[in-house]
């Protein structure tokens, strides 16, 4: 009897570690959504509240505890606090040292001082390396039919040699290559067949510009930080409707050598494992 009692006891114990785990990672996307929502609302006091708890939690990812530390940089900035906006970018270095932004406001106030405290922290950031990138790219699609990427370069565009958009299913580690066909002024397009599915499923992509010596010199997402297209389920016939439903264009910015405390982040290695998020979102008429 007191056997059964032990063994029902750590039963339940177990049981109500692996629950708090799922509860705990819930808690953290939980302070994500709440601090995100805040700063859209312009909230941003009440944003830096909801999101300082993810960048203190242990079992926060690498890439939420970046996003977290970025809506309160930039909330700092907004209130004008240089001084804090300037302490939490710093961790953010500390973190990533070829850190881009994510903010989609586009403003320049802060792209400047972020790129000044870069310059200042990174002896070989420059600026106005690389190349800037931007795509016009759907929310939405279906399995089994052509998927078509149009990719622009803004700035930098006689560095670009190649466009590779790598793709991959949810759930899947590993990412297809596929090459995007040069179309003139600075273009680029991308023909690709999402794999065909009884079931929907997420497809999760970035791409990468680079030389000719195959050096990455751009980005748009990275590999740890993908877009996504959510796709519905469907077979390989093609069709001759629209698979798009609605159009966002994305930018994406350069790839730059970077070194601090002596760790070097070289463009040279090609994708690895994400310092790129996406930049800018507009809708697009």
């Amino acid at each position: 009897m007191a056997r059964a009692l032990i063994a029902i006891a750590v039963l339940a114990s177990v049981g109500h570690v692996v629950h708090a785990d799922d509860a705990g990672a819930q808690a953290i996307e939980t302070y994500l959504q709440r601090g995100k929502k805040l700063f859209d609302e312009q909230e941003y006091a009440g944003a830096i509240q909801a999101l300082t708890p993810v960048t203190r939690d242990a079992r926060a990812t690498r890439a939420q505890r970046l996003r977290a530390l970025e809506l309160i940089a930039l909330a700092s900035f907004i209130r004008g606090d240089e001084g804090g906006a300037r302490a939490t970018f710093e961790r953010i270095l500390d973190i990533d040292p070829g850190y881009q932004l994510r903010d989609t406001s586009g403003s320049p106030k802060i792209r400047s001082f972020f790129d000044a405290l870069k310059k200042r922290l990174i002896p070989n950031f420059d600026p106005n390396a690389g190349a800037d990138l931007e795509h016009a790219a759907p929310t939405a699609g279906t399995a089994g039919k052509p998927v078509e990427l149009e990719v622009r370069a803004t700035r930098g565009g006689e560095r670009v040699f190649d466009i590779i958009v790598a793709t991959r299913r949810r759930g899947e580690l590993q990412y297809a290559l596929a090459p995007a066909l040069p179309r003139g002024d600075a273009r680029w397009r991308a023909r690709l067949v999402a794999a065909p599915s009884a079931k929907p499923y997420v497809l999760e992509y970035y791409v990468e510009a680079r030389d000719a010596g195959g050096a990455a010199v751009a980005r748009i997402a990275a590999p740890d930080s993908p877009l996504e297209i959510a796709l519905a389920a469907g077979g390989s016939e093609g069709g001759k409707r629209p698979w798009y439903a609605r159009w966002y264009v994305y930018a994406g910015v350069a790839v730059v050598a970077a070194g601090v405390t002596g760790i070097a982040i070289a463009a040279s290695q090609g994708p690895d494992d994400g310092s790129l998020p996406p930049g800018s979102v507009t809708v697009s008429p």
